[in-house]
């Protein structure tokens, strides 16, 4: 077994590997290349990147950082072996010397293996998400009045938004305008057309996904604003310019208006990611 920093020429073989996680922990692909390459461009890959080759030199485990978070695979079938560990150590010092007080990684409801694997080294769930899917008719329609898509001078005033709606909520980590406006406003697959804001009040962002999908990555409506509907009529006007698409998001299981309102706009729950934290030694 070796580990070494990942490099710019691994990137499809460590997202090949995210993606065969995501099949066997949630049911389907929930990670694209584009995903990797936009999360490695804000990493120092020497530091916070790991890949594990075997004793043939194949790549058989990955793992990098989000924020605060850990992303980590191990190839499925190769469980087992004690690569998920040597991750998992590596993870932790790293995270101490970033200056973090504690470690988060998510585990999808199917990942028996990954959860044992992380309860053995005293991680506990602290929170779960929810994936919200619901199919859409090509004929649908919405009251958008009040409306429009989102233009890439809003980027300023929807972070602004953002900050205010999600101030209170601990697993929303607030990022600074530039930063927000390169990863979230700016993200490879954002489709700013699709996307719909009331100005001032609240907004709507969407990315175009493969197999027919669209994701609503942020759904924010200002605190002022809030209580008055707009929330519904922003993802009803996502459904009616979906053109027969499905739509999905994710939402905390712990916030009850938010599952509400999802559920009252017909969407259900596909699969679950529940967050495992480890709080470090000083």
């Amino acid at each position: 077994m070796h580990l070494r920093p990942a490099t710019p020429q691994d990137a499809q073989a460590a997202t090949d590997l995210l993606i065969a996680g995501d099949i066997a922990q949630v049911g389907e692909a929930d990670y694209s290349l584009g995903d990797l390459q936009d999360e490695w461009a804000e990493l120092d890959l020497d530091k916070d990147t790991r890949v594990v080759e075997d004793d043939a030199g194949a790549i058989v485990g990955v793992a990098h950082f989000r924020s605060s978070d850990v992303l980590a695979q191990v190839d499925p079938r190769r469980e087992g072996e004690g690569f998920g560990t040597a991750l998992l150590e590596w993870s932790e010092r790293r995270a101490r010397e970033r200056g973090a007080s504690t470690v988060r990684q998510g585990i999808g409801d199917r990942g028996a293996s990954s959860r044992t694997l992380l309860q053995a080294h005293g991680y506990a769930p602290v929170r779960s998400f929810w994936r919200m899917v619901r199919p859409t008719q090509p004929q649908e329609t919405a009251d958008e009045t009040g409306l429009r898509p989102i233009r890439p001078e809003d980027a300023p005033t929807l972070h602004a938004i953002t900050n205010r709606a999600f101030a209170a909520d601990s697993a929303y980590e607030l990022k600074s305008q530039e930063t927000w406006t390169r990863r979230e406003f700016n993200g490879h697959d954002v489709d700013h057309g699709l996307s719909r804001t009331a100005p001032g009040q609240g907004y709507a962002l969407v990315r175009t996904w493969q197999h027919d999908t669209l994701y609503v990555a942020l759904l924010a409506v200002d605190p002022d604003h809030q209580g008055q509907g707009l929330g519904t009529r922003l993802l009803n006007a996502v459904f009616a310019n979906a053109n027969g698409k499905t739509v999905t998001l994710n939402v905390a299981s712990d916030n009850p208006n938010a599952v509400k309102l999802y559920e009252r706009a017909g969407m259900r729950q596909a699969w679950r990611v529940d967050d495992y934290l480890k709080a470090l030694p000083d």
